[in-house]
């Protein structure tokens, strides 16, 4: 059975969760998913700063978070309580504790830290390319939460059951003026001319980690990155596409409808982004 940590206490699925939780009932709190490899959590000081500054958006109260520090070794004291050796996914939930109706009874936080084993050690490029196509289901009004990773999901569960009804292997998310966002699961750019393109924060997208750490390790590697507006044409017009998320890393796509992409700078990138483990 498998053991998470609820707010430092060691915990197994047996013993559940109050539903009283204010995330299950208000969805009032946030998460990040991290990789872990090589002893260390990737990025982990940027996956921190964004969870505080949303918990300070939320007004939610981090003074029960631990330290980066002391966060490391609760998930390594939990990885190991798992059985899980190395190469694994970090989920760390951040809620406001129960009690209150809409208006809360303080604005404390829990949390918890869930680990699962994933088959790479290193950042690994997909193999076989991925199949993608635009999701009409629910568009995103840009706004202040855009950039917050909340427990509220919904437009992300829409457009995945999208991708799964098309038998796609992911779906884009629109904003309300028909220009790109994201996947349901990750940030996306476009290859065009050599230059890559991904779209703009201003959009609606999610400031990413690996987003944010792609864009650095191509601008340090003289590959240019324009942030901006894309829509259904860019992608037409484009030599190749990948999508990025914290965990994955890299994923190129070989389909968007009838056309078909090639993976050279995703290779590149990742070869890149892979030297960042050992550093």
């Amino acid at each position: 059975m498998q053991k998470y940590i609820f707010s430092g206490e060691l915990r197994d699925e047996s013993q559940g969760i109050s539903v009283s939780n204010r995330a299950f009932r208000y969805a009032d709190g946030l998460f990040e998913s991290m990789y872990y490899t090589a002893n260390k959590i990737m990025f982990l000081d940027q996956h921190y700063a964004r969870l505080k500054a949303g918990m300070k958006l939320l007004r939610i109260d981090d003074k029960n978070m631990p330290s980066t520090d002391e966060f490391l070794k609760e998930c390594q004291k939990l990885l190991a309580e798992n059985s899980i050796a190395d190469g694994a996914r970090i989920r760390l939930q951040i809620f406001r504790k129960e009690g209150g109706l809409y208006l809360p009874d303080n604005d404390q936080c829990d949390y918890i830290i869930e680990t699962s084993a994933m088959a790479n050690s290193e950042y690994s490029l997909n193999t076989k390319g991925l199949h993608i196509g635009i999701s009409n289901s629910i568009k995103r009004n840009a706004d202040i939460f855009s950039q917050v990773k909340t427990t509220s999901k919904y437009e992300m569960v829409l457009v995945a059951m999208d991708a799964r009804d098309h038998k796609w292997d992911d779906a884009i998310l629109m904003n309300n003026h028909d220009n790109i966002v994201e996947t349901s699961s990750s940030n996306i750019f476009a290859v065009i001319n050599g230059n890559i393109y991904t779209p703009a924060i201003t959009d609606g997208a999610l400031n990413g980690i690996m987003r944010k750490n792609i864009i650095r390790i191509a601008n340090h590697n003289n590959i240019s990155v324009i942030e901006t507006t894309l829509n259904e044409s860019n992608l037409l017009a484009a030599d190749e596409v990948f999508i990025t998320n914290a965990v994955k890393g890299i994923q190129w796509v070989v389909a968007f409808g009838n056309k078909r992409y090639f993976n050279a700078v995703s290779k590149r990138l990742t070869s890149l982004l892979n030297k960042e483990i050992y550093e």
